[in-house]
């Protein structure tokens, strides 16, 4: 039996990660370029050079971080090996699982936490490279790791097909972002993406990142780029997937709400309520068939949280206590590696509900 499953951890992808690159993208696959002597990029020193275009960009408009590729100065000065980050060697994320008391960790992606081209295909292709790559660490890992798909929301057609992929190559569930660049998630466009998603038995994993480029580069610092263009889309996701008919639309899919906490949920929702009867049904009505209060006890929606969330017990009267995982963030730099023990010495929840937000509701939700 499955003590503790850290339902949201991370991989910081290496060059590795392009070897499947479909042959017609080959000259444009990422490279990592360095950047020495510069401490105005806060240690973030080795870069993704793609299509002319760096990434992660630590200052300006537009701001994003993170530790992929995972040799700059802030990588390696972080608490894991690179080896474990990248999964070069395995045995060393294993060790690491070990070390924090994780039976199972789900590995999301770092990259792709903001869009990377402008051009959908080769973002496709890219997304397509890194499904198999990790596929194939994961396969490796003794069931100890267990990896969610990223799917080019941007590009239907490819985000379909790569849900059948998924599938095949063993992943647990489907990555998005909040949006799918300024297109809000409850697009119609995208219903066959869902209606294959459903068909697969593959949650969809909505998680915080830079996906609305208005959002993006209204931030001017890491800070606003941080609470706002980083976090917002996973409440705009929120709406599209209640708020825009989806669940409505797929009343067999499982859709989770990944590295913003859960404190937003009470306030989110009581909004979302009072704007429905505010703007009562009717035969033009764009709204939801239930309010949307009413869909959170239904089993399709889960939510990860934080394990010090002064609010997580008011979420849990809101959405019940079957619902909810804990994650850890592994190895991000706003990582909560005490995360699950923080949960364990709560005095506030009731065990069997602790044992649910540390691995049953995950197990659930991933069909582990």
């Amino acid at each position: 039996m499955l003590r503790t499953v850290d339902a949201d951890s991370h991989v910081e992808e290496s060059e590795a990660t392009w070897a499947h690159l479909d042959a017609e993208f080959a000259d444009r696959r990422p490279r990592v370029i360095r950047v020495p002597d510069a401490p105005w990029l806060m240690g973030f020193d080795a870069l993704w050079w793609i299509d002319g275009h760096t990434y992660p960009r630590p200052r300006g408009h537009g701001a994003s971080i993170y530790s992929s590729p995972p040799l700059s100065t802030r990588a390696r000065g972080k608490r894991f090996s690179v080896e474990s980050q990248s999964l070069s060697d395995l045995d060393a994320r294993i060790r690491d699982l070990d070390r924090f008391g994780l039976d199972v960790q789900v590995l999301f992606p770092t990259v792709f936490l903001e869009p990377l081209s402008a051009d959908v295909r080769f973002e496709a292709a890219l997304m397509r490279s890194y499904n198999t790559w990790i596929a194939e660490r994961c396969a490796a890992s003794r069931g100890r790791l267990k990896h969610v798909a990223v799917l080019p929301l941007r590009s239907p057609h490819d985000a379909v097909a790569e849900t059948r992929r998924a599938a095949e190559q063993g992943a647990v569930g489907l990555a998005v972002f909040g949006t799918a660049g300024q297109m809000l998630l409850h697009d119609r466009a995208l219903d066959p993406v869902y209606a294959e998603a459903q068909r697969q038995r593959l949650p969809l994993c909505v998680h915080v990142g830079w996906s609305h480029p208005g959002l993006n580069q209204s931030a001017d610092s890491i800070y606003s780029a941080q609470l706002l263009g980083f976090t917002l889309p996973v409440l705009m996701g929120f709406f599209s997937i209640v708020g825009g008919g989806v669940l409505d639309r797929f009343p067999d899919l499982k859709v989770g709400f990944f590295e913003a906490g859960i404190g937003w949920l009470p306030y989110w929702i009581e909004r979302m309520d009072h704007y429905f009867h505010v703007d009562a049904p009717g035969p033009i009505s764009a709204l939801p068939a239930r309010p949307p209060s009413e869909y959170l006890r239904g089993g399709q929606l889960y939510f990860t949280c934080e394990g010090d969330e002064r609010l997580l017990p008011l979420a849990l009267e809101l959405v019940g206590d079957d619902q909810v995982m804990g994650s850890a963030d592994m190895p991000h730099a706003e990582l909560r590696e005490n995360t699950m023990e923080e949960i364990r010495e709560r005095t506030d929840l009731a065990e069997p509900t602790k044992q649910k937000l540390l691995a049953a509701n995950a197990v659930r939700f991933f069909s582990l």
